[in-house]
């Protein structure tokens, strides 16, 4: 449950702000997740050039690599980055490719997250709903519980609008080629916004989840 920021103590389940930093790879994972599309978008406001803020964006990604293996630490979340950020300046850079492809893949992780969360809502197993199961030893049972079913279809529902919200403002932005704003309505919309859905999520099924088992 580290991603969702929920940790173990004394046999009780609970989320606090240390565990909540955690859950988005603490200081190191924000910058991560954070500063090539930020260096894209200064790089490119400042040279109108796509080459040169691709490149950069992909060198700090995977400067990011090569600093988490000499400090020895796990290297799973910095090559993903890399990866994604190598796909978008992949994207920025082909043929017929233009400056605002850069975030196209990260409309399509939206969608994907964002429809796989609603279908399951749709079908009555909100996936939350499983989170919960886990913690409290039920896999299945949780979804006989009114209450719990509920909230886990309300705290699912937050994540759907976080991903339905990100493409709103963005899609739009896309189209109207806004380079900058879209830049920086990415970062705005990335961590932040995902930190709340965890801790507004934490609120709602806290009661449900106290205690391990």
């Amino acid at each position: 449950m580290r991603r969702l920021g929920i940790h173990e103590k004394d046999g009780v389940a609970t989320l606090d702000k240390d565990s909540l930093l955690a859950s988005v790879g603490g200081w190191l994972g924000i910058v991560q997740s954070s500063l090539p599309a930020t260096i894209f978008v200064i790089i490119f406001a400042l040279t109108k050039n796509t080459w040169a803020a691709a490149i950069s964006s992909v060198t700090v990604a995977l400067g990011f690599v090569v600093f988490q293996l000499f400090s020895k630490k796990p290297v799973t979340q910095a090559i993903a980055g890399a990866l994604g950020i190598g796909l978008s300046a992949f994207l920025t850079l082909r043929d017929g490719g233009h400056p605002a492809d850069y975030f196209v893949q990260g409309f399509f992780t939206n969608i994907a997250y964002g429809a796989a969360l609603a279908i399951s809502m749709l079908v009555r197993w909100p996936l939350i709903g499983f989170l919960v199961g886990l913690l409290r030893s039920e896999p299945l049972e949780w979804r006989r519980n009114k209450k719990i079913l509920r909230r886990a279809d309300l705290a699912t529902g937050l994540f759907v609008a976080l991903f339905g919200a990100r493409l709103a403002i963005q899609l739009p932005l896309y189209f109207a080629n806004q380079i900058e704003a879209l830049g920086i309505a990415r970062v705005a919309m990335g961590v932040p916004l995902y930190a709340l859905c965890i801790w507004l999520s934490w609120l709602l099924l806290r009661s449900s989840i106290a205690h391990v088992k």
